[in-house]
C-alpha cells in the first residue's frame, strides 16, 4: 500500500511540475511576441495572487500573467485581510528599492548631513531640474528636521548630456557641495571629470527601479516619492 502511495505522489507531483513549466513556456512564448524589442524577460516565478505568475523584464518592471496566458494585470495589487488592505505590488517596489540601496556605494554619494540625525533619505537630482533647485534651495529645512540628504546623480537627458558634464564636475570636485549648489544656482564652471565618475553607475542604478524623473526620494525603508516634497511633510513618511 506504502509503495503505491508513493508512486502516485511522485506522478502527482511530476505532473504539476510538467504543469507549471508548460504555463511558463507558454507565457514565455506569448509575451516575446509583444514586449518591446529592447526588452528581455527575466524571470516567471509563482505569485502571491492564485494561479498567476509574476513577470519581471530586464528593466526591472514587473506584472502578473494569469498561467494559461489569457489575461495580464498590470498595476497595484490589493489582499485584503481582517483589518486592512495591503498593496502587495508597492511592498513589491519597496524591497526592489530597497535593494537597489544596498548596491550603492556610500563614497559615491554628495551627503549633506544635519547635526543630530534622525532619518537617512537618498536623492536622484538633476542640477537643472526645477523641483531639484527648490529642493536644494531648502536643504537646511530638512537638515534642522534631523534629515540626512544623500544625492545620487540622475541626469534626465541621459549620459552624453550637457547636464552629464556639469554633474561630473560637481562629483569629481574637491568641494562637491558648494559645486553642485552653484550648479543649481546657474553658476558657471570649468567643466570636470575624473576616472571614478560615479555618475552612469547611479544613472543606472535609477533605472533599475523605473525611475522617470527628479527628484525622486528614497527612504532607508525602500519608501519612494517621486517629485518634491517640503521637509514637514516628508517627516510624516519618515517616522
Amino acid at each position: 500500500m506504502k509503495k503505491i502511495v508513493s508512486i502516485f505522489l511522485l506522478f502527482f507531483i511530476f505532473g504539476c511540475a510538467q504543469s507549471k513549466n508548460d504555463s511558463i513556456d507558454l507565457i514565455e512564448e506569448k509575451l516575446s511576441n509583444i514586449i518591446p524589442i529592447e526588452l528581455n524577460i527575466e524571470s516567471i516565478s509563482d505569485s502571491q495572487l492564485p494561479n498567476f505568475f509574476e513577470v519581471k523584464l530586464s528593466d526591472g518592471s514587473f506584472f502578473y500573467v494569469q498561467q494559461d496566458g489569457e489575461y495580464l494585470l498590470l498595476g497595484d495589487i490589493f489582499k485584503i485581510t481582517n483589518e486592512e488592505l495591503i498593496n502587495l505590488s508597492r511592498e513589491k517596489n519597496y524591497s526592489k528599492a530597497k535593494a537597489m540601496l544596498k548596491k550603492i556605494d556610500e563614497a559615491s554619494l554628495i551627503k549633506f548631513s544635519p547635526e543630530e540625525l534622525k532619518y537617512k533619505i537618498y536623492v536622484f537630482t538633476d542640477v537643472d531640474c526645477g523641483f531639484c533647485r527648490k529642493f536644494h534651495s531648502q536643504i537646511k529645512s530638512y537638515l534642522d528636521e534631523g534629515i540626512e540628504v544623500n544625492y545620487l546623480a540622475f541626469p534626465r537627458s541621459g549620459t552624453q548630456s550637457e547636464t552629464y558634464k556639469k554633474m561630473s564636475t560637481a562629483w569629481c570636485s574637491a568641494n562637491k557641495q558648494e559645486i553642485l549648489t552653484g550648479l543649481k544656482k546657474d553658476i558657471n564652471f570649468e567643466n570636470k571629470d575624473c576616472l571614478n565618475n560615479p555618475i552612469k553607475t547611479h544613472y543606472e542604478l535609477a533605472k533599475s527601479i523605473d525611475i522617470q524623473g527628479t527628484p525622486t526620494i528614497i527612504s532607508q525603508s525602500g519608501f519612494t516619492i517621486p517629485g518634491y516634497i517640503d521637509a514637514k511633510d516628508l517627516i510624516e513618511y519618515l517616522k
